[in-house]
């Protein structure tokens, strides 16, 4: 039971794509808490519906000037099969980034414009939970952060939705995503944490949503068009006489908020600052009963 006793191993990963300019605030977040950091992208420049995109090469030059501890591994595969759908490619390529990552370690899969709140505590739950890394086959656990989405930036701040959507973010298996970040839950144990990560997913120019919306992994889940046509009719006088927005589950983006600021960087201030629920540091003891229950079982087989 030496990991017990062990500092565990944080292995992050980001999926580089059309949109890998909104890496860089999520990479000044996570750089000082990762022992090492897997930059995926494919090799052909293409996203996961195919479709090439424009990708300024000189990227590779600024990650290496900043990446000082020399962190940073780029890995370059061909991640689109044309036999596939969107989300299968992604789905595909997130099964291979977590195998580049290897085992004994937490892996962690955040998106090029996910920002965590909150990434010292996420790291120092991850440790106190470090016995999980133990027989992952027989202990699996998929750990689970809410969305704080940026749907639209306005002349004066941000509309927004906060209504507790989570995914997930870490886990202790190998290769075992079955649909985008999620695992299969009759082989895992969902955690559920309530950190909270501002996802910069819609607050974007009309042109940058209109490729988002033909090439990310729910592209065939919607009517594209109408949803963009949509997105571009909301705005600060009006957001309150919608619900349900969601382009694929409705109900999950049950209403929009607005917060007035400047730019990102000032939202994640003002956001977390009006903010008061304490965040979980530490799971009720059934976790490591069961941890121990199902280890036992490993050793009397």
């Amino acid at each position: 039971m030496g990991l017990l006793l062990k500092k565990a191993k944080l292995k992050i990963g980001f999926l580089i794509s059309y949109d890998y300019a909104y890496i860089f605030p999520a990479l000044q977040i996570v750089y000082d808490f990762a022992d090492e950091i897997i930059l995926a992208i494919d090799v052909n420049r293409v996203s996961w519906a195919g479709k090439p995109y424009e990708f300024d090469e000189g990227f590779f030059d600024q990650m290496r000037a900043l990446d000082v501890a020399r962190k940073i591994t780029i890995f370059q595969d061909n991640f689109y099969v044309e036999s596939l759908s969107p989300i299968e490619n992604e789905t595909r390529e997130r099964n291979l980034l977590s195998e580049k990552m290897g085992a004994d370690c937490w892996k962690l899969q955040i998106d090029a414009d996910e920002y965590f709140v909150d990434f010292k505590s996420v790291c120092r739950f991850l440790q106190q939970h470090r016995y999980f890394l133990s027989k992952p086959q027989y202990n699996a656990v998929n750990i689970r952060a809410n969305w704080i989405t940026l749907f639209k930036k306005t002349e004066n701040g941000y509309l927004y939705i906060d209504n507790a959507e989570n995914f997930s973010f870490a886990t202790n298996l190998v290769g075992s995503h079955f649909f985008g970040r999620d695992l299969a839950s009759k082989t895992n144990r969902e955690i559920y944490t309530g950190f909270e990560v501002i996802h910069q997913s819609w607050a974007r120019e009309p042109e940058e949503i209109y490729q988002k919306i033909n090439n990310w992994g729910h592209k065939n889940d919607f009517d594209t068009e109408a949803y963009f046509e949509f997105w571009q009719q909301v705005d600060e006088d009006n957001y309150t006489q919608f619900t349900d927005l969601h382009p694929v589950y409705p109900k999950d983006w049950k209403s929009l908020k607005f917060l007035a600021c400047t730019d990102i960087q000032d939202f994640c201030v003002k956001f977390q600052a009006h903010k008061s629920t304490p965040l979980p540091l530490k799971l009720p003891k059934h976790y490591f009963r069961k941890f121990l229950k199902n280890t036992l079982k490993f050793w009397q087989r």
